[in-house]
């Protein structure tokens, strides 16, 4: 495989996401960021600890706060995956070998299922919890009936969804400072600059 990677000058015509997309991956990733220290927050803390802490009404704002980025985040996603589709990915920009490359698909594939999902579970147990689902100040329908039993099953699958979103975080960005180390250009497909 050729180390000899493309120079500065070229940068500007090297292939890239489109703007568009590059700015939800980053508008996602921060998001993401956020809920995933909110939602660890929430859950490690539980609801009592939560309101003992900082009163009930602060607490019901977090809370609201957490349902609120959940749901964002999940339109942000689909709306990101319908751009790709459409869209399509560009080719790198150096050669890459057979393993970087289905690492590379497989962890962007669990990163799009996952960060999908994560909300919808969630959703679900809020609703099966008996609370309300919240889009900031707005009460979404419930999609399941109130069930005590399932509600706790799906937030239990709701963290252990975070947990893996978290694990599959760590090796995406890894890989990503390692190309960025390398200044091979792959972090360049999705940078904002140019």
């Amino acid at each position: 495989m050729s180390t000899d990677y493309p120079s500065v000058g070229v940068a500007s015509g090297l292939p890239r996401h489109s703007f568009p997309l590059r700015v939800l991956h980053w508008l996602i990733a921060v998001l993401l960021a956020f809920s995933l220290i909110g939602g660890f927050t929430l859950g490690t803390l539980g609801h009592e600890r939560i309101v003992e802490l900082v009163g009930t009404d602060i607490a019901n704002i977090a809370y609201m706060a957490h349902k609120t980025l959940g749901i964002t985040i999940l339109g942000l996603m689909v709306l990101r995956l319908v751009v790709r589709l459409l869209q399509g990915t560009p080719p790198y920009a150096v050669e890459l070998s057979g393993f970087q490359r289905f690492m590379s698909r497989l962890v962007h594939f669990l990163l799009y299922v996952m960060v999908i999902a994560i909300p919808i579970v969630g959703s679900l147990a809020t609703a099966a919890a008996g609370f309300p689902v919240n889009f900031f100040t707005w009460e979404l329908p419930a999609m399941i009936a109130e069930n005590p039993a399932l509600a706790e099953q799906l937030f239990q699958a709701h963290m252990i969804l975070g947990l893996c979103i978290i694990a599959v975080l760590v090796l995406h960005i890894g890989a990503g400072l390692r190309h960025k180390r390398r200044g091979d250009w792959v972090m360049h497909r999705i940078s904002l600059g140019r």
